[in-house]
């Protein structure tokens, strides 16, 4: 008498079966196996299944339920298509065909494959089985990965939503385009950045602005509602990212991010040599100029406040003591009762924490050290547009010992080398056939080859130290070309703003002050970004 049967029918598909274009459709499969049990004249229970959900994975919502019903008694026989559709790990699938059915008395039967846990004449087949899914998913997530990098490699963005600030183009889903909407955003943060904020401080003020965050306009772009229900806010950790993400730049960097393993779907960070970038993929938001000058704040910090308004001070993190290498800290001027523009003013921070005795005051009015800079700004826009040659070359001596002079021995020294190895290889392919054809020793043959061998190898470390020299030199003149094109717009500088400091200075020292003759004078040093310190 044939046992009567409550049969779940399990039924899977994932986004890799579908790629590997299988046909397996969840309903080609429930219907080859409802005709199995009305075949058998079993009674069916449910039809449990999941689209869309990796076989790696046992964690998944329908086979969940199924096994909650085969624990409750609900159903005593589990049929599948293929032990596939079961799962692609062969650990876990025999778990599961091996102990957990079996102990709560449900039978399974794998269709296709041939398996039925009532009968022990297969156990083989099924552990072989099992193994060949797994490789199966091993082989094709390497597959995957494959397409992924050479994708990653080409430029091509590879991505569910596109960044804020970009569109995805409608003719490609994969080209990047500037969003209309959302790019002003991104350049409202990056200057806020410029002006001093910190990330916390920008988040603050994107959410009192009213300003939309990220995922308010990927829905908004869907024309969806918030699943959940909520409002995103923006927070420190999402403007940090936008500031250092050079997709603003015209640059894809991708492959940030990976999987444990096939088996293991968790997302993990990935080590920087492993990230994937590709330069001028698509058109920027943000300048190359910006963004460096946005980056360098990273290096100096705008502590100094002006007062209880929190308002980042003109000069804050720019200010070292030139004699203990301190920053300056934003004092109140105490020897003036002016208006509130002539109130401020800056002393090295040592001092006031410690006094004398860890260093002198260094006391600077705002309102004179903008003078001094604003002046030395246009003093060197001015150069930069009449004696551009000149004021390069001045910079160059003071970064690297090669002048334009030495630049030239140095080529023409190269060019001398190259030649010089040319003809060593000539020789070195004369001497092998020499000896073949029988003309001279074996002995002297290998003499030879030694003394060719040996001055090859210091022409070649000669070359070498040369060519790096060289190398030096060009990517000076390059950051010196690229400054002297962006402050020689600066002729007609009025007036000194948080944005315009830090992007053309790095860092500025301010001396004590000392008599010279019936005055008293002191030293400044201005740094400029790219090109240091330059004294005309």
């Amino acid at each position: 008498m044939q046992e009567n049967y409550n049969v779940g029918i399990y039924a899977r598909l994932s986004r890799d079966d579908e790629r590997a274009g299988e046909s397996v459709s969840i309903e080609n499969q429930k219907e080859l196996l409802t005709r199995y049990v009305r075949e058998q004249g079993w009674n069916l229970y449910d039809y449990y299944c999941d689209d869309g959900v990796s076989g790696t994975t046992f964690d998944r919502p329908s086979f969940n339920r199924l096994v909650q019903d085969a624990t409750d008694g609900k159903i005593n026989l589990i049929l599948t298509k293929d032990l596939s559709r079961l799962g692609r790990d062969y650990i876990e699938a025999g778990r599961y065909t091996d102990f957990v059915f079996p102990s709560l008395g449900c039978r399974f039967i794998a269709l296709n494959d041939g398996v039925d846990t009532m009968h022990k004449n297969n156990e083989m087949l099924v552990i072989l089985k099992n193994v060949m899914n797994d490789l199966y998913a091993r082989d094709t997530s390497n597959k995957i990965k494959a397409v992924k990098q050479s994708t990653f490699k080409s430029g091509k963005y590879v991505g569910c939503y596109a960044p804020l600030g970009y569109k995805k183009s409608a003719d490609d889903k994969h080209v990047l385009e500037i969003d209309p909407v959302t790019a002003p955003v991104v350049r409202h943060i990056f200057d806020l950045r410029l002006q001093g904020n910190g990330f916390r401080k920008i988040a603050i003020q994107l959410n009192t602005e009213g300003v939309p965050a990220p995922r308010t306009f990927y829905y908004m772009a869907e024309g969806k509602e918030n699943p959940r229900g909520e409002t995103p806010y923006w927070n420190d950790v999402t403007v940090k990212t936008i500031l250092r993400n050079e997709v603003y730049i015209g640059h894809m960097v991708q492959n940030k991010t990976g999987t444990v393993s096939y088996k293991n779907h968790k997302q993990v960070s990935k080590p920087k040599e492993d990230w994937i970038k590709v330069e001028n993929t698509h058109e920027p938001i943000i300048s190359q100029e910006t963004w460096d000058a946005v980056q360098r704040m990273d290096n100096h910090p705008s502590r100094s406040r002006t007062g209880k308004s929190g308002t980042i001070a003109l000069f804050g993190g720019l200010l070292r003591c030139m004699d203990c290498g301190s920053s300056f800290r934003f004092v109140r001027d105490y020897r003036t009762k002016r208006k509130a523009s002539e109130y401020r003013a800056y002393a090295c921070n040592r001092f006031m924490s410690g006094g004398k005795i860890a260093c002198s005051s260094h006391y600077i009015n705002e309102k004179a050290l903008v003078s001094v800079v604003l002046t030395d700004i246009r003093n060197k826009a001015f150069f930069a547009q009449q004696s551009r040659e000149a004021l390069k070359e001045r910079i160059l001596a003071k970064k690297e010992s090669v002048n334009a002079e030495r630049a030239n021995t140095l080529k023409a020294e190269l060019s001398a080398l190259d030649k010089r190895l040319a003809e060593l290889e000539k020789l070195i392919q004369a001497a092998y056939e020499d000896k073949v054809m029988g003309r001279i020793p074996e002995s002297v043959c290998i003499q030879l080859l030694n003394k060719y061998e040996a001055e090859r190898t210091e022409k070649l470390e000669h070359k070498k130290d040369i060519s790096a020299k060289l190398a030096t030199r060009q990517a000076n003149e390059q950051s010196v070309d690229d400054w002297l094109d962006m402050i020689q717009d600066y002729t007609q500088l009025e007036e000194l703003d948080r944005p315009t400091l830090v992007r053309l200075i790095q860092k500025i020292e301010v001396g004590e002050k000392y008599q010279v003759n019936d005055h008293m004078e002191r030293d400044i040093n201005i740094y400029y970004n790219f090109v240091g310190f330059v004294e005309l």
